[in-house]
């Protein structure tokens, strides 16, 4: 059997089998960092957050003024129990009280705003965690015809496996360490074929007798333009 072609067929299999594990590695990849269900956990943690720092700094605001309506009401029973009798000490109490309420009057107006924060914030959080049950869900469905992928390429590289095994059983070990160099540094293509009386790699002619050389069934033609093999049919 013509060596060159054997060493052709042996490039094609081995083509298939590195374009099934490109493959595969790229479903892994898909399946190990998918961006939309990372985006989408982002948002969430980021929705959560949010809701707690604005309900912190709406009890926070609570709890103040919970505390000035508190010393308003000791200071109006100071005021009016007969506790503090001085004139002086007496208007003070009352300037004290009229400005604890301004500070209350605002501090309910910032209340408000953070009121409406903390319910625009709950809003996001259950449209974030809607979004990210839906990213889940797409993405489990995408996983699933990924790895239906996966499988169907592992089995074809056990049958590409099967028939280099068969191909290489074939070639002898001189021919099979000279493709497998220059496979290695051809970047894959170690052998091409005579196209047009050309390198089908790199396109230099050849003469009428290079052209029988590649022809030839026992004898390896190598392009002395590329250094590839060249294989031309009889």
């Amino acid at each position: 059997m013509n060596i060159g072609f054997q060493l052709f067929q042996l490039q094609e299999i081995d083509t298939g089998l590195d374009v099934a594990q490109r493959r595969i590695n790229e479903i892994d990849n898909l399946i190990k960092n998918d961006t939309r269900t990372i985006n989408a956990q982002n948002n969430l943690e980021k929705a959560k957050t949010q809701l707690f720092v604005n309900n912190n700094e709406f009890n926070a605001i609570s709890h103040d003024i919970q505390i000035k309506k508190i010393k308003i009401s000791q200071s109006d029973s100071n005021l009016y129990n007969g506790s503090v009798k001085n004139p002086k000490e007496l208007q003070d109490l009352q300037m004290e009280i009229s400005s604890i309420k301004k500070s209350i009057e605002k501090l309910e107006e910032i209340l408000l705003e953070a009121m409406i924060c903390v319910d625009q914030s709950e809003k996001d959080l259950a449209i974030q965690k809607e979004m990210f049950k839906n990213a889940n869900s797409d993405f489990a469905t995408f996983v699933s015809l990924l790895k239906g992928e996966k499988n169907t390429l592992l089995e074809n590289i056990q049958g590409l496996n099967l028939k280099r095994r068969t191909m290489i059983a074939q070639i002898d070990e001189e021919n099979r360490n000279r493709y497998e160099t220059l496979r290695s540094l051809k970047k894959g293509l170690a052998i091409t074929k005579l196209q047009d009386n050309a390198c089908g790699a790199c396109g230099s002619g050849l003469t009428a007798s290079q052209r029988q050389e590649a022809r030839s069934a026992s004898n390896l033609f190598i392009c002395p333009s590329c250094r590839r093999i060249i294989y031309g049919s009889s």
